[in-house]
Formats: structure tokens, sequence, C-alpha cells
């Protein structure tokens, strides 16, 4: 049998150090989706100017906002997870007690997301490669710039949520062990107390 005083170090350890130390992947890709909201909106001033003040449209506007806008979804969605922040519908499981509710979340991410999360991961991370590898371009476009980087942000974007929903898996199992050692589940970051 297990001895609770023997596991505390560990859980401490897991909680207090490790899970946090995982999280900034998901703070990184966050920082990284903010630049590209700068950049977005630098593409989107410039081409609005370009177009209307010098008559002088580009060919390359609209696909550097399709690819950024396209990519910052993705990118952003580790963060979005790890700070509790995505569209939920729990007016009937914020009721559960809380270990069912961890029960809850656990089995939804451990049986369907995470699944799903890591075949697309795959899928995302080889397509990047073998545009990187090809060379491959956007053909749809007169420009026609190499779509690698747009692929490589979407893979990112689908590695780092697979890599929170992993994260956020084992707050659900310790949060079935003990409710108070992990916010709860419909618990926003912006609700927990100061």
């Amino acid at each position: 049998m297990l001895r609770p005083h023997l596991f505390e170090p560990l859980k401490t350890l897991i909680l207090k150090r490790v899970l946090p130390a995982l999280d900034r992947f998901g703070q990184a890709t966050a920082a990284i989706a903010m630049v590209m909201i700068v950049c977005l909106i630098a593409v989107m001033i410039f081409e609005v100017v370009a177009r209307r003040v010098f008559n002088a449209p580009t060919i390359w506007a609209i696909d550097i906002t399709y690819m950024t806008n396209g990519t910052l979804f993705l990118i952003g969605g580790a963060y979005t997870l790890q700070k509790n922040a995505h569209v939920r519908i729990d007016f009937l499981s914020s009721r559960f007690p809380l270990r069912v509710q961890h029960f809850i979340n656990l089995a939804f991410y451990l049986c369907i997301f995470l699944p799903a999360l890591w075949l697309t991961s795959y899928a995302t991370v080889l397509k990047a490669h073998k545009a990187f590898v090809r060379g491959t371009l956007e053909n749809m476009s007169t420009w026609e710039p190499v779509v690698w980087p747009f692929l490589t942000g979407i893979a990112l974007g689908v590695v780092g949520l697979t890599l929170q929903v992993m994260i956020e898996s084992v707050r659900h199992v310790f949060g079935l062990l003990d409710p108070a050692d992990v916010k709860a589940p419909s618990q926003r970051e912006q609700d927990l107390p100061a």
C-alpha cells in the first residue's frame, strides 16, 4: 500500500517543479503568437496604405495574412488550455464533486482528445517536414511562397496543445487523488484568489 508521507515529496516535485517547467512551452508559444499578432497588424496596415494611398497593392500581403492568422489560433491553443480559457459548456459537470469533475476531464483527455491530437501532431509534423524537404510552394497564389513556415507553425501549435493536454491529464490524476492539490477543472486562472 502507498504511504502518503512517502508520496508527498514526489507529488510536490511534480506539481510545483515539473509541470510548471513544462507549462513554459505553452507560455513560449503564447509569446510567439503575440509577436505574430503584431506582424499581422503591420502587414495589414502596410497593405491598406500601399493600396489606398499609393495605389500599389502587394502580391504577398494576403498570403502572409492568412498564414499568420491561421497559425495564430493553433499556437495559442496550449496557453489557452493552460489558463483554462477554452469555451466550456460545464453547466452540469461543474455541479459534480471535484473528484468526479477531474475524472470526467481525465477520461475525455485520455480517451478522445489526446489520441486525436497525437495523430494530428504526427501528421502535421510529417507534412511540414515534407514541405521543407521538397521546397513546396503555395500554388494558389501569384506570389507562390514556400509553405513550410506556415505548416511548421501549425505543427508547433498542435504539438504544443498535445503536450499541454498531457500536462493537464497529470494534473487531473492528482485532482482525483486529492482535489485540494490542483484547481477545479471548471475554474479559470483569473477566478483564483490572489
